[in-house]
């Protein structure tokens, strides 16, 4: 068996909300150790151009069992609020080998949610 691991790659733009979205991205990757998850890469732009992600997260897994784990994850989903506050948009990629190579990626766009940047 190869030691070999699998990255997700988060792409996260931010509603504006910055307290908001730094509190999202830290809860999404605290969920990585039950999963055997490490973040390897955290990227944010430093001239940030129109349309460009806010943060580019890389994160690694041993295994299929673990990303799906952690794909699947009930506390993601009490996540939900926050995210709503804090990402307009997200595109999630990983290394696996899909049945439908040519399928595009979805990009997911999130309601914007009413409440202020706390």
């Amino acid at each position: 068996m190869s030691d070999a691991r699998i990255e997700l790659t988060f792409r996260l733009w931010s509603t504006g909300a910055t307290q908001r979205f730094d509190e999202y991205v830290a809860a999404l990757t605290g969920l990585l150790p039950r999963h055997r998850g490490e973040v390897v890469r955290h990227v944010t732009p430093i001239d940030a151009s129109p349309g460009e992600a806010d943060a580019l997260l890389v994160m690694s897994f041993p295994d299929r069992v673990s990303i799906d784990g952690f794909l699947r994850d009930p506390a993601r989903n009490d996540l939900e609020e926050l995210a709503g506050q804090a990402v307009s948009q997200s595109l999630i990629t990983d290394g696996r080998t899909r049945t439908e190579p040519a399928s595009p990626a979805s990009l997911h766009h999130l309601p914007k949610s009413e409440a202020p940047d706390a």
